[in-house]
């Protein structure tokens, strides 16, 4: 079997490997069970072509592919993939997928693809439905009221719903959990990346300072923020334009994704004294940090960029 697992939410994919080396015999899993890089392609491949040892199945995982990487030899390598044991599971890890390449269509033509994409994190109905369908494979009861302050106190971080989660299921013993109890277990994070589009938005500066600093001390990876900082620019921007254009509310809802059309009130009112100009020039300045990031910028340059974007 073939498996692609594909995505930026990490421990959605941590947690569905560890339900697949869940898969392998108890006794032999130490034996069969075989992590490689993608660079090790050729060794990945020669370990999943032979049969495993004892009783059982075995699982080898190549990580961090972007599957451009593998190229024309790498294409080469994979194609006895065909040949691949019954007892043999293969996985790729990436954080995303080229589907025109031809090494995606060849994986993808012998395995299947499972894509664990982080939910945005103003999509607060899908972040509640996460939160309950997890406490429900953990059999933890609770109240609709405690997932909806769950959703708020811990946003679109999975590793730490279920860290949460998993206090939570401790503490109840078999009993219900309450929202009382949810806000005395679990404190609510006082800042995230939205708060910081919003303070970016109206030029708070000393907000900007307080937020990025509160992030960067839970180890926000910064090119997380600014994809959020990003994605929210963006849907202002549109939003303002179609309204500049006089679209109707259901085709700048339609235009921009929004899933929840009530939104709609409230993005118009953010962007009722913002100029068009401006959310295209910080979008524009937004994309620069994004790219300087990539290129190896170190993290700290993420605070004065956004200063200068603020002070414009």
């Amino acid at each position: 079997m073939i498996t692609l697992l594909v995505g930026n939410d990490t421990e959605a994919i941590k947690r569905e490997l560890t339900s697949l080396k869940a898969q392998t015999h108890p006794v032999w899993r130490d034996f069969n069970v075989h992590r490689f890089s993608a660079e090790q392609l050729s060794a990945a491949m020669m370990s999943a072509l032979s049969v495993p040892l004892g009783e059982g199945s075995k699982l080898i995982i190549v990580e961090n592919c972007d599957f451009k990487q593998f190229g024309e030899m790498g294409l080469e390598i994979l194609q006895p993939l065909s040949m691949l044991p019954k007892t043999t599971h293969l996985v790729f890890i990436a954080t995303s997928i080229d589907k025109r390449l031809k090494v995606s269509k060849h994986l993808l033509s012998l395995g299947k693809l499972k894509e664990f994409a982080l939910i945005p994190p103003w999509r607060t109905d899908l972040i509640e439905q996460a939160i309950a369908n997890t406490a429900k494979e953990m059999q933890l009861s609770i109240a609709r009221n405690a997932v909806s302050y769950l959703a708020q106190a811990i946003g679109n971080d999975t590793a730490r719903m279920v860290k949460e989660l998993e206090k939570l299921a401790v503490y109840a013993a078999g009993k219900r959990i309450t929202k009382e109890q949810a806000i005395l277990l679990i404190p609510t994070t006082t800042s995230n990346s939205l708060q910081l589009a919003q303070a970016l938005l109206e030029g708070k500066t000393i907000e900007i300072v307080r937020i990025v600093r509160e992030l960067r001390s839970r180890s926000e990876f910064p090119l997380m923020i600014v994809a959020t900082l990003i994605t929210q620019f963006k849907t202002w921007l549109w939003v303002k334009a179609a309204l500049a254009a006089k679209r109707s509310e259901e085709e700048i809802a339609s235009l921009c994704g929004l899933g929840n059309p009530k939104r709609m009130y409230f993005l118009r009112q953010e962007v009722k004294e913002v100029s068009i100009n401006y959310l295209s020039r910080t979008l524009s300045m937004l994309f620069e940090l994004e790219v300087e990031l990539k290129s190896g910028e170190k993290a700290d340059s993420i605070l004065p960029a956004l200063l200068r974007i603020s002070l414009f």
